[in-house]
């Protein structure tokens, strides 16, 4: 059975989110926390804060800029 566009959104919002959030947190996690032994630790910690706040955010702005592209592509 397919899957409704609303569930479809909030995979692919869910996706993004996990994915930008790792990439992101650990790129500023490489350039500002010393590679030690906590280095992992601290990592997770502020990747899952991040997750806190972009999924959310996501939520707000996908469809905001979903409509914008709609206007647009007119």
């Amino acid at each position: 059975m397919p899957w409704s566009p609303r569930r479809q959104t909030v995979v692919f919002v869910t996706l993004m989110v996990l994915a930008m959030s790792f990439v992101i947190s650990l790129a500023m996690a490489l350039i500002n926390l010393p590679l030690d032994e906590r280095f992992l630790g601290r990592w997770v910690k502020n990747w899952l804060l991040a997750m806190l706040v972009a999924w959310p955010t996501a939520y707000i702005v996908v469809p905001a800029v979903r409509r914008i592209v709609a206007k647009l592509a007119k």
